[in-house]
């Protein structure tokens, strides 16, 4: 009897915990579209809701990372400009093509966050590149990808920088938001 209770206490703190992720995830992604960037590059944000991903993917496990990642997109399409507008599919695209080599390359053990942060965030313009092409049938709009891949490396180390100080805080001082592994 006692250990149901135990793992139903564990379920509910597991899932405590995730929505607290991802209500973060949210409000980071719609303060961030608030935030005026000093140089005016269209399609580049800094990614600050990605440090949440990294967080959740480092601390629970790909399972999670994906379906809080999913969740995060989904609500913050309904909130901000609906499921079937263009920015969510572009939201969706980068986010589904980033969350596909973020796993590959966290499956290797071979990359640190920072080289997983950067892919990712350069594969989320490539995701949003190759959907904009579609989208607008110009293919010549190839040529803004590099734009997006060196802005990707840059804010994929901002964000890798931030994720691995709030793991390293998580890991030291915070005893009571111990993973949950399934």
């Amino acid at each position: 009897m006692k250990k149901t209770h135990t793992n139903n206490a564990s379920t509910i703190r597991k899932m405590t915990q995730l929505s607290l992720f991802l209500a973060i995830g949210i409000i980071l992604n719609i303060v961030e579209s608030m935030i005026p960037l000093p140089i005016a590059i269209p399609g580049v944000k800094l990614g600050l809701a990605n440090t949440i991903g990294l967080i959740v993917l480092y601390y629970y496990s790909p399972k999670e990372y994906l379906s809080i990642g999913f969740l995060r997109v989904l609500l913050v399409g309904l909130l901000r400009s609906g499921i079937f507008s263009i920015s969510f599919f572009l939201s969706f695209s980068g986010w589904l093509v980033s969350s596909l080599i973020a796993l590959i390359l966290y499956k290797t053990k071979l990359f640190s966050i920072y080289g997983l942060s950067c892919s990712s965030a350069v594969f989320h313009g490539v995701g949003q590149m190759i959907v904009v092409m579609i989208i607008y049938n110009s293919y010549g709009l190839i040529m803004y990808l590099p734009v997006l891949m060196i802005t990707g490396v840059v804010t994929g180390m901002l964000t890798s920088f931030a994720s691995s100080l709030v793991l390293s805080k998580l890991d030291k001082h915070i005893k009571f938001v111990a993973p949950v592994k399934n």
